[in-house]
């Protein structure tokens, strides 16, 4: 929407993301292959933003990195969900068996999915067909809605 100081809140939100993150991510004791994507993601993420924002030069190299950091994330994502062999984590949880439990991980892989490609897409103004960051962020709100709605336990 091009409002006035815009580029200056998004640039403090981005610094503020990218801070606590970090801090975040120093501070936890075992870290998995997930949380080193999702590090290498938000750091190209954070890179290929700023040159974007700031047009500078060569911003085009972050925004590749960006690409193949998502990909990267999307593999290790769906292996670690789907595929895990390892049952034991920090929170000692099982995998999932009952089929509500099954059916709010696909909702909430898809929401991250659709959310994270659809801003991707918004910002480099991509479109692929009818498929724009438009569609892919309304898919993923709608998701995320629903995968709330369907989360609130009766009492």
């Amino acid at each position: 929407m091009h409002w006035q100081y815009s580029d200056i809140l998004l640039i403090v939100a981005v610094v503020g993301i990218t801070l606590f993150y970090s801090i975040w991510f120093y501070k936890k004791s075992t870290k998995i292959g997930l949380d080193y994507a999702k590090f290498f993601l938000l750091s190209s993420f954070i890179f290929q933003y700023l040159f974007k924002v700031l047009h500078l030069k060569y911003g085009f190299i972050f925004s590749y990195l960006f690409r193949i950091s998502l990909v990267v994330f999307i593999i290790v994502y769906v292996k670690d969900i789907f595929f895990s062999e390892d049952v034991s984590s920090e929170l000692e949880e099982k995998q999932p068996t009952s089929k509500k439990k099954i059916y709010s991980i696909i909702l909430n892989t898809i929401t991250v999915l659709c959310i994270i490609i659809g801003a991707q897409f918004k910002i480099l103004h991509w479109e692929f067909g009818w498929i724009n960051g438009n569609i892919l962020l309304s898919v993923g709100l709608v998701t995320a809605t629903i995968s709330i709605i369907f989360g609130i336990k009766k009492s």
